[in-house]
């Protein structure tokens, strides 16, 4: 339990205004009323000469009555007689012009034409219209500036805006008309040279990013809010490396991508993540194109729980598909996201349905049901040392597991079917690996006219289960050491709705038996993304927090690939999705392995396993531990190699004389 300390005089004062805001309708009433009679007689004045005469200001009392029984009602018509004036904006100033204007028209009916008052000057009509707008506007205008400026509530921070650009500026009108956030905005940091000095919504860019640790101890910033949704990696370290050491919280807007379909709020703001850090342009999709692909359609997605399913689910959703499907063992993970989806999407009809890819009887009882015209296959094993200890899953679950899926989806004549595959089955060592690289090419080798097969090939993506990053966080928490496995270990890495995104616009692309790949950006290392999250914790590398090298693990290596030796790559109209030209194995080949590979499962044999996946896939070459555990002859596995490579070589040409 917390207990908040209240002095007696802030508890007076807001007994006071509570007070105050019972009789705020009453209060707006007579502030109009001291307004208009205000504006009225001001605009004698100026029409007349001072002082007014007897007969003047028996004209004026007389009118009165009628002036403000007629300014009253349009006000009340209006809205003016009530909301809060600490929140005035242009809608106010609209209603003020309307009333003002509807008023004067009234008033010259009513006192000129109908009455006939005599002597009664016509500009006064005009003049008091003019007044009235500037005055009523005024007031409130004046109200909220005080709030904004002159009062400052209890647990509020000094928070500098980092970016006056649309972003920042929407925040900084957030932050100044709402008092419950804890933000009091004292300006902004900009490093466009013509924003210096300038006001933008009531607040002042007060310098430059260089500039940032003079700013921050000027104002005694207590908080600093990045609000550039596009700022590069390199820049956000740069002002954490400011803020460091002053103890400054900060907090960020998500990037472009994060933000689909919604508009920039401050409740976006959050505590900043390592895929901050990381120097990725924002991702740019074709809304259009994906929309008329999902909208009113029926989807299923196989792993809809996992990492890459959830966020399948969560995108896919805003495209308010007819009916979304969801597939998954886990009934946990499947209930998790089922009720985050009915939250945030109520009018999206979900289906969270629990099964194996392995039933393939529950698969048929899914696909008869609901008729999906697009599969987002993304279910399948992915630790790399787990699988290579447990390769009779592997191949099971990623290889007869999409092809049970795959020859269903052909069989009910889905449109699309998109399999989700890895820079893994590019070279692969790991069992992980070689299993996806076989799931792709059943995808290629049941390509047909009534169903468009592909498959989208990327990275590690940031914050996935069995991802390094938890690992690390739960490390850096515990005090340490980090284990890193080598130090000049790389790895590509995506945000997970940044890989999203585009297997949502590499699945708009193409006519079936395509492999997309994604642009990945530049490999990072993990030793220094080791110390980039050490950093943003606060600590300091090998100081506060030890980094120790292990080695790499059994099927690791130290850089990964995104295509094989042959394949050629090809741009496609989006600059981040490109598509690989590769032979296609026809099916009765694959037919062929999958018989052979499920006779050497269950017998549970591993030294022909290992040689049958390297049959299969020739780029295969399994980890030490695999071949010590198969007792694999090594002239054999290289044997086996190029009996491969001529398996395939055949197997291409074939296809292209089919063709």
């Amino acid at each position: 339990m917390s207990l908040s300390i209240t002095s007696p005089m802030s508890e007076h004062a807001g007994t006071q205004e509570q007070g105050l805001l019972k009789h705020r309708i009453w209060l707006i009433a007579a502030s109009q009323v001291l307004l208009i009679i205000t504006s009225y007689y001001c605009s004698f004045l100026l029409r007349l000469d001072l002082p007014l005469d007897p007969a003047s200001r028996s004209l004026f009392w007389d009118t009165l009555p009628i002036v403000l029984l007629i300014k009253l009602l349009v006000f009340y018509r209006c809205g003016l007689l009530r909301g809060w004036w600490r929140y005035t904006g242009m809608n106010d100033a609209v209603n003020i012009v309307r009333a003002g204007f509807f008023s004067a028209v009234l008033i010259y009916i009513t006192v000129i034409l109908f009455l006939r008052a005599p002597g009664y000057p016509r500009s006064v009509v005009l003049i008091d219209m003019l007044l009235s707008m500037a005055m009523v506007g005024g007031a409130r205008f004046l109200v909220r500036a005080y709030t904004e400026r002159a009062r400052r509530y209890d647990g509020q921070k000094n928070t500098l805006i980092i970016g006056a650009g649309q972003a920042g500026r929407t925040i900084a009108q957030q932050l100044r008309s709402n008092s419950e956030l804890p933000y009091f905005p004292i300006g902004f940091v900009d490093d466009d040279p013509a924003k210096q000095g300038v006001q933008f919504a009531g607040l002042k860019v007060l310098g430059t990013t260089d500039s940032l640790d003079a700013v921050l101890s000027r104002h005694l910033v207590e908080c600093v809010l990045i609000a550039m949704p596009s700022a590069p990696g390199r820049v956000v370290e740069k002002i954490i490396d400011k803020c460091r050491e002053g103890k400054i919280t900060l907090r960020i807007l998500p990037p472009i991508g994060d933000m689909l379909n919604r508009t920039v709020s401050v409740k976006q703001t959050r505590l900043l993540k390592i895929e901050d850090l990381l120097n990725r342009q924002p991702v740019r999709i074709n809304l259009d194109e994906i929309r008329a692909r999902l909208h009113d359609k029926v989807l299923l997605i196989t792993g809809g729980g996992g990492s890459i399913g959830s966020e399948l689910a969560r995108q896919v959703a805003s495209f308010k598909p007819r009916r979304l499907v969801l597939l998954d063992r886990s009934e946990n993970d499947l209930f998790k996201i089922s009720l985050e989806l009915a939250s945030k999407f109520p009018d999206v009809n979900c289906v969270p349905a629990v099964g194996d890819i392995l039933d393939v009887g529950r698969l048929k009882e899914l696909f008869a049901l609901h008729q999906p015209s697009s599969v987002f296959h993304a279910a399948a094993y992915k630790h790399v040392p787990m699988m290579e200890k447990n390769c009779f899953q592997a191949v099971t679950n990623n290889v007869f597991g999409t092809y049970n899926v795959a020859l269903i989806a052909k069989q009910f004549h889905v449109d699309d079917f998109v399999m989700i595959s890895s820079d893994k089955a590019v070279n692969p060592t790991n069992v992980m690996g070689v299993t996806k690289r076989i799931a792709e090419l059943i995808v290629l080798a049941l390509q047909h006219n009534r169903t468009r097969f592909a498959a989208v090939r990327f990275g590690n993506v940031l914050g996935s289960n069995g991802s390094v990053l938890p690992i690390f966080e739960s490390q850096i928490a515990a005090g340490g050491p980090v284990t890193v496995t080598h130090p000049e270990a790389k790895r590509y890495f995506m945000t997970v709705t940044e890989a999203v995104q585009l297997v949502l616009q590499a699945s708009t692309m193409g006519q079936g038996g395509e492999i997309f790949v994604l642009d990945m950006g530049e490999p990072v290392n993990i030793s220094d993304l080791a110390k980039r999250m050490i950093r943003l914790s606060g600590l300091e590398p090998d100081r506060d927090i030890q980094i120790v090298y292990t080695g790499l693990r059994p099927g690791e290596k130290l850089f990964e690939e995104l295509k094989l030796e042959g394949e050629g790559l090809k741009p496609t109209p989006h600059q981040k999705v490109r598509v690989l030209e590769g032979g296609i194995v026809p099916f009765e080949q694959v037919r062929t392995w999958l018989e052979e590979l499920s006779a050497l499962v269950d017998a549970r044999n591993v030294h022909g396993l290992v040689a049958k996946l390297s049959y299969i896939v020739p780029e295969y070459w399994p980890s030490e531990e695999l071949i010590e555990l198969s007792e694999i002859d090594r002239h054999d596995l290289s044997l086996t190699y190029r009996q491969g490579r001529t398996l395939l070589a055949n197997a291409a040409n074939a296809a292209k004389e089919i063709a």
